[in-house]
């Protein structure tokens, strides 16, 4: 199965559509920050669902391991959203989250990348859910560390065709923070997708 293509016009409003809720998003972390935020989108691309774990490798590059939220959404608009960070990018946002620079322990560091996570994941979702005049409903989200080693042992996800890859880094007091968002959806989410964007 190969990925779903968006013509030039259908992409130029995605881009937009996710700048507009990316500025959402960066107005809400840097009030949680108590700092100016910007979120930048320097690429977006669409892949099939087959090439998830080739896309991980390649963005993670040189990585031995990274952390992965998910976060399921259901109703007339439906789908998933990964993220990926790398360790260096999740300690570096919870140490300015929680405004320190000692030894993170774990739980702080999934509590603070799952509240990112989750900001970014609401603001952009309810844009498509807005554009659409869809509904949705969020689940609650889950995060954990894996190991590039053990990648094809990780339970493998279903029920999806199609991942629009958003490659985005938050900067923030001179921190760079690296994330990697995907957005999973099947291909009759995607042609409703698009039929509407053609009429934007």
């Amino acid at each position: 199965m190969s990925a779903f293509i968006f013509n030039p016009t259908q992409e130029d409003t995605l881009k937009e559509l996710i700048n507009v809720s990316f500025g959402v998003a960066a107005s809400l972390i840097g009030d949680l920050l108590e700092s100016h935020v910007k979120l930048h989108i320097p690429e977006i691309s669409t892949i099939a669902i087959q090439d998830f774990d080739a896309k991980i490798l390649e963005l993670l590059g040189e990585e031995d391991q990274f952390y992965l939220t998910k976060q399921r959404f259901i109703g007339s608009f439906n789908g998933e959203v990964i993220f990926l960070f790398t360790p260096d990018s999740a300690r570096s946002f919870c140490n300015l989250l929680l405004k320190h620079d000692e030894r993170l322990n774990e739980a702080d560091t999934k509590s603070s990348i799952l509240e990112l996570t989750n900001i970014i994941t609401s603001a952009c979702i309810s844009q498509f859910c807005e554009i659409i005049n869809g509904q949705t409903v969020f689940q609650v989200p889950s995060i954990e560390k894996r190991n590039i080693s053990f990648l094809d042992k990780y339970e493998k996800i279903v029920g999806y065709d199609n991942v629009i890859v958003i490659k985005t880094a938050l900067d923030v007091e001179q921190e760079n923070i690296l994330g990697h968002m995907f957005i999973l959806l099947n291909n009759r989410m995607l042609e409703h997708l698009q039929y509407i964007m053609e009429g934007l």
